[in-house]
């Protein structure tokens, strides 16, 4: 279980709410053998909620939308998709920051990641020249480190993975394990939320 350490924001609410959710998720385990996916539907909200606090902590003038789909058009500009990460974060009216969590990260999950990232950047070209800041926010990793440096080079993006544990073990799952939060890392993502969006 994570412990609250000082730093220069309180996460004493982040932490208490992962280690409440972690618990739960074992006891529903436990009761209901996992049942309908309901751990991983625990699990599946863990980071993203999260994220959305610690980026709440940053700045409290935030707007965080989830199921946020940005229509985005073919080049022809006949057909139209629609498309979205987990947490959309705007800043005044103006989208500044997308992030795509996940309780673990593996090949498949950043695939669509970036696939996504590109479009809504393309998409946000049309109306600023600033590059679109994306990010992914994970417990943990179940990558190898060439496929996932080639992922970043094709499509930039920045990674917090925040559990002290990082690297996923399936025979370990965290409702077990209890696996803390690396509080540094959760500093270290609030430091680059504040870097894209200040406090006011």
């Amino acid at each position: 279980m994570t412990n609250s350490t000082m730093t220069k924001y309180d996460f004493t609410d982040v932490i208490s709410f992962y280690n409440d959710e972690l618990v739960k998720a074992g006891e529903v385990y436990i009761s209901e053998g996992n049942q309908g996916g309901k751990v991983r539907g625990i699990n599946g909200k863990l980071y993203e909620t999260i994220a959305m606090m610690i980026c709440m902590l940053v700045n409290k003038n935030l707007v965080i939308k989830h199921n946020d789909y940005i229509k985005i058009a073919s080049r022809s500009g006949k057909y139209f998709i629609k498309k979205q990460v987990d947490l959309h974060c705007y800043l005044r009216g103006e989208l500044v920051l997308i992030i795509e969590c996940k309780t673990y990260l593996d090949n498949s999950m950043l695939d669509r990641a970036i696939s996504n990232f590109q479009l809504i950047r393309k998409h946000r070209k049309i109306t600023t020249d600033k590059v679109l800041p994306c990010a992914i926010f994970t417990g943990q990793k179940c990558i190898n480190d060439e496929t996932f440096m080639w992922q970043k080079e094709e499509e930039p993006f920045d990674e917090f993975v925040v559990n002290s544990t990082p690297n996923r073990n399936s025979k370990l799952p965290l409702h077990e394990t209890l696996d803390p939060l690396d509080i540094n890392k959760l500093q270290q993502f609030a430091d680059y939320v504040y870097n894209i969006v200040g406090n006011s």
